[in-house]
């Protein structure tokens, strides 16, 4: 026989009967009050926790998926988050159509301005050239990002690519022409001799517990790709931008291992100066869901998101450059559809070469991204937003991370087997599915 009742029933009948029993026996009453309540909510506690547990028996065990048109009808409702935003244990798998990278973003200095590219190649650290270099206070070899230092995303990078130029190219670094910073070029890939140098430091500090390797690069080059004597070096250039002693740090060549994951706990791959991992990968239908979201809560006045600029976000324009991924697809159907994947492998176009074997090609989604307010810094001002888009995320995108529940989540963590060519237009492949909230 099934029995229907809450919680707040089961607390008003313990409560209830606390204070008639006291009333009938004033001298224990308050030792009878403190007994009772410390039952209720023991009481309390233990059916949450079973009614948790058979809730997510009976979200494991649906048969049905929320498919695209059970989305439309949600959203069709009015409702700030659909379903795939709520927290469901999706059935997998389920139908993802014809799915192609859109866009290919290489961010060469960390929390500096990315690049969008057709292709790029990539090892197992990461696309070449992403996050190769970082930006470090000089006293204390901390690196800085763009969540101290807003305006470090008006810094941009560009990589001069040659293989027969000397040092393999050129990285030209440029700054707002407010600053009256000038434009300087450091090498590629800087020669051993170059090198020796170079100060090495093996203490850049990462959210103050990770030690990463780096060089700090000395030598600034002219148009021709030649050492400039005399001319003033990078971190004396980039000092005068943030206002206090900095270097420009390129890795150095001991390894930086990535922290392992709840589903890969034996993780044994490394990375550049990125935050965790070697890729991000973001779906366009995830991004066009928190833009949706953005709108509704711009416009509707009761709801409530502190310090939203409601006239500004109307249209929820969220910009995919402020979550700063590598790879962006699009063709999925559905938003986040990214955190039921597990493996992915990306197909060549049909006009490219099928050079690479499947494992080079074979992408694992190790965890979901948890945010942090960077992606409230504007890409094109340097300013940031009190509010959009991270206190919008943790309205519908929290608790979605075993390892960070409080931290909402956009887009995926990810690994690859070997190295690579990843180009816009090449088909993505579900391979491997994730299950219970996914990766």
């Amino acid at each position: 026989m099934a029995v229907s009742f809450s919680l707040v029933e089961v607390l008003e009948h313990w409560l209830t009967r606390s204070e008639s029993e006291s009333t009938a026996h004033r001298p224990l009453s308050l030792a009878w009050t403190s007994t009772a309540s410390v039952l209720a909510l023991s009481l309390a506690g233990l059916l949450w926790t079973l009614s948790r547990k058979s809730t997510a028996r009976t979200h494991h065990s649906a048969p049905a998926v929320c498919p695209p048109e059970l989305l439309k009808n949600d959203l069709s409702k009015g409702g700030y988050a659909n379903a795939y935003a709520l927290e469901h244990e999706l059935t997998v798998p389920f139908d993802v159509g014809d799915v192609r990278v859109s866009k290919i973003l290489v961010h060469p200095i960390k929390s500096c301005r990315g690049t969008s590219l057709r292709e790029a190649r990539y090892t197992p650290e990461g696309l070449e050239n992403d996050r190769k270099w970082c930006i470090i206070d000089a006293d204390s070899h901390a690196i800085l990002t763009a969540r101290e230092v807003s305006k470090m995303v008006l810094i941009t990078p560009r990589v001069d690519a040659d293989p027969a130029a000397l040092y393999g190219g050129k990285l030209v670094i440029s700054f707002p022409e407010d600053s009256e910073c000038e434009t300087f070029s450091v090498p590629l890939h800087p020669t051993a001799d170059m090198l020796e140098d170079w100060p090495i430091l093996d203490d850049c500090r990462m959210f103050g517990k990770y030690s990463i390797q780096g060089f700090v690069v000395r030598s600034a080059l002219d148009d021709t790709g030649a050492p400039v004597p005399g001319t003033r070096t990078p971190s004396e250039v980039l000092s005068d931008y943030f206002g206090r002693a900095v270097h420009l740090v390129m890795k150095g060549p001991a390894a930086r291992a990535c922290p392992p994951t709840l589903a890969f706990p034996a993780l044994r791959e490394t990375a550049m100066f990125q935050d965790g991992y070697p890729f991000l990968v973001v779906g366009e239908e995830s991004l066009e869901e928190v833009r949706r979201v953005v709108s509704a809560f711009a416009q509707d006045k009761t709801a409530q998101v502190g310090g939203i600029d409601r006239e500004r976000w109307r249209e929820g324009g969220v910009e995919i450059e402020r979550f700063r991924p590598n790879i962006v697809f699009r063709g999925s159907g559905v938003p986040f559809a990214e955190d039921m994947w597990r493996r992915i492998r990306v197909h060549p176009a049909l006009s490219a070469p099928n050079d690479s074997p499947e494992d080079c090609r074979t992408f694992a989604l190790v965890s979901k991204c948890a945010r942090c307010l960077l992606p409230n810094v504007d890409t094109t001002t340097g300013t940031r937003d009190a509010a959009v888009p991270y206190k919008v995320l943790l309205k519908f995108r929290a608790n979605k991370d075993p390892e960070r529940m409080s931290k909402p989540c956009f887009g995926c963590n990810a690994i690859v087997g070997g190295e690579g060519v990843v180009r816009v237009g090449d088909r993505i492949e579900v391979v491997e599915w994730a299950d219970g909230i996914g990766v």
